[in-house]
């Protein structure tokens, strides 16, 4: 048996209610992958700079001509009696990896963190230009691995600036 519509009404496109659905979860979709997307390339820009492995000073030294003027961190420990600041207030001294005849000569303008001195591993982050020397930025000295209590009745002595 043939039904005959009565009503002129065009039939219904889409699918219904539910094709307004899936049209409205494709648009939600979309946007949230643009976002998503979006947070990822901002994330990755952003933490370019702050995962920069750093080189030794043997690893620097064998970078060769290559090395020069390309922003990079460097580890190593500074020699003993290096240590030199100028009127400026300028710093200077060297850094070595595993032997102290192999030195990275290095200037620094800035904050001196309290720990730095002989013997003591530090990063410096800047560039190395094309007569040897290393201009920092930066300059982390990492702590002694010991570290010790004073008693209870001990008296600490001031800071030296």
């Amino acid at each position: 048996m043939t039904t005959v519509r009565n009503d002129q009404t065009p039939p219904e496109r889409g699918g219904g209610p539910l094709g307004m659905l899936r049209r409205a979860n494709k648009k939600l979709l979309f946007v949230v992958a643009v976002v998503i997307i979006a947070i990822a390339v901002l994330m990755a820009t952003s933490l370019r700079g702050a995962l920069t492995y750093y080189r030794t000073v043997d690893e620097l030294t064998a970078l060769g001509p290559a090395g020069y003027g390309e922003r990079m961190r460097v580890g190593g420990r500074v020699v003993a009696g290096s240590i030199q600041r100028d009127a400026a207030n300028n710093l200077s001294f060297a850094i070595y990896h595993d032997a102290p005849a192999k030195t990275l000569p290095v200037q620094y303008k800035g904050i001196v963190p309290d720990i730095f001195a002989d013997e003591r591993d530090v990063i410096v982050e800047g560039r190395r230009e094309a007569d040897g020397t290393f201009y920092a930025t930066n300059l982390l000295a990492q702590h002694p691995p010991e570290f010790k209590v004073a008693g209870p009745d001990a008296t600490h002595a001031p800071v030296k600036r």
